[in-house]
């Protein structure tokens, strides 16, 4: 076959190629999840969502409660197929791939359809969307909503239909409604709204979508909550006592050395920024529209700050908030790999292949080795008669476990698992963590729920604790094991964990 033919080829599959890339993009999603994360964000998430399933309505307005825009789609589809647990992976999933789906589309608008696969390809392979596409937090949600949006806006620069604009608002307020993070998106889209056609209008129309519904959901939640702030208001007065948001001056004018946390991808990181400095010069105005967005968002995510005196940042970074706007800088930087393709082929494409490969090996290693969403099904079959008939469970932490390939290596060769060594107070908060994981995705009783999530737990040894029963005396028999560490989690009956 020719390479005309080829293009050829590629461009009359183009419908077909996209919905391979999103099918591509689920299938990794699911092969690579990873069990829902000890922290409160996803246990919390999934118990609002289930009393609003129910008809009870939230706890009460807190950070986790009031993302409207991720509890509700998930109450819907607890209302629709019952509170089966696996079911928190489905808006997770979805969202990625849409992402990963959209970063396509905008790489095909920006260059070609070419590049727009590659992009494409290379989002759903970033290492960190095995833990950000598996997990209720609000990053997924803004990365697809903000991704959706981007293509929008590129779509309305083509076409110029007010309608298109006025989605592409609506898609910010979404983004808004899963983390108010979303306004660090803000300054781009309108930049890549009025470079490439300085039509002011356009800016005042987006701005009037996207912020007058904000302003209609701060005037709810005002009206609901008492609080004259809204969300803002909530989170301020519910986030805790801040302990790590206040940042000496020093400290401040350092934030970029937080990128460390990135650690194996910091290199990768580095390039993007270069990519999208390079690309602020670019002759396309779209593309400095891109470089933008994604340079906008990472020096407010490193530098924003919420108080003056003392100086405070607004969010403490950590690795999580990097894939939110990852794609665009991985976009960029493909772009000019294909340029520098263009002149030297062969270099071009051995630059390519290498960030695939290692963007590929990265994900590999980080499969697990029992898939987590068949584990929670498991799990959930088990856990939920014995919380149901308030039995005992033992709880033993891993403080290591191994992914997949690690696994194979242990089972072939040595037999033995690492252990490394935590504080007993470490160890404790992990068994709490856990302890609201198992009450918020495996009990069916939402009444029961307070009793179940703060029960004092019973200390055995180092690594084993009791979560016991409301009559439990010592001597009652765990009904079940839970083993499990920060990304596994395993429910066994007691003799088979022996």
């Amino acid at each position: 076959m020719s390479l005309s033919n080829s293009r050829s080829w590629i461009e009359e599959n183009r419908t077909l190629l996209f919905t391979l890339l999103f099918l591509f993009s689920l299938v990794v999603r699911f092969v690579t999840a990873e069990y829902l994360d000890l922290g409160g964000d996803n246990a919390t998430k999934w118990m609002e969502a289930h009393r609003l399933a129910e008809g009870m309505g939230v706890s009460y307005w807190y950070n986790h409660s009031m993302r409207w825009a991720i509890n509700l789609p998930l109450a819907g589809l607890i209302k629709l197929f019952g509170p089966h647990p696996t079911l928190v992976y489905l808006l997770p999933f979805t969202m990625a791939s849409l992402a990963s789906l959209c970063i396509g589309l905008i790489g095909e608008k920006i260059h070609s359809l070419k590049l727009g696969i590659a992009a494409s390809m290379l989002t759903t392979l970033l290492p960190l969307m095995t833990l950000t596409g598996s997990q209720l937090w609000p990053g997924v949600f803004e990365l697809g909503w903000t991704a959706i949006m981007t293509w929008l806006v590129l779509v309305w620069i083509d076409k110029r239909a007010a309608w298109i604009l006025t989605l592409a608002g609506i898609c910010f307020f979404l983004g808004w409604g899963a983390r108010i993070t979303e306004l660090y998106m803000y300054p781009g889209i309108v930049l890549l709204i009025w470079l490439p056609t300085k039509d002011f209008k356009a800016v005042v129309l987006f701005t009037a979508v996207s912020a007058g519904l904000c302003f209609a959901e701060w005037g709810w939640f005002w009206w609901d909550s008492g609080n004259p702030m809204g969300r803002l208001g909530i989170l301020n007065e519910t986030r805790g006592n801040h302990q790590d948001l206040p940042i000496t001056f020093t400290k401040y004018l350092m934030q970029f050395t937080e990128l460390k946390k990135l650690k194996g991808l910091l290199p990768v990181t580095i390039l993007t920024l270069i990519a999208g400095a390079f690309a602020l010069g670019e002759k396309d105005n779209r593309v400095k529209g891109i470089a933008a967005l994604y340079l906008g968002h990472m020096v407010l995510i490193l530098y924003m700050i919420s108080g003056i005196s003392p100086l405070k940042i607004a969010l403490p970074f950590g690795s999580r908030y990097w894939p939110e706007a990852a794609p665009y800088g991985l976009l960029l930087l493909l772009w000019y790999l294909f340029k520098i393709k263009e002149k030297q082929p062969r270099t071009g494409v051995t630059l390519i292949a290498i960030l695939f490969i290692a963007f590929t090996s990265f994900t590999v290693k980080k499969i697990p080795p029992t898939n987590s969403v068949t584990q929670m099904a498991r799990d959930y079959d088990l856990i939920r008669p014995v919380l149901a008939e308030d039995k005992p469970i033992m709880m033993i932490y891993e403080p290591w476990q191994p992914n997949f390939i690690e696994n194979i290596l242990i089972q072939t060769f040595t037999g033995k698992r690492k252990r490394r060594s935590r504080l007993d107070r470490e160890i404790h908060l992990d068994m709490r963590r856990n302890q609201q994981r198992i009450a918020a995705l495996y009990l069916e009783d939402l009444h029961r729920f307070e009793q179940v999530k703060t029960v004092p737990l019973v200390r055995v040894e180092k690594h084993v604790y009791i979560l016991p029963s409301s009559t439990y005396t010592g001597s009652e028999k765990s009904a079940a094991v839970s083993t499990f560490g920060r990304k596994l989690h395993a429910a066994t009956l007691p003799d088979s964990n022996q």
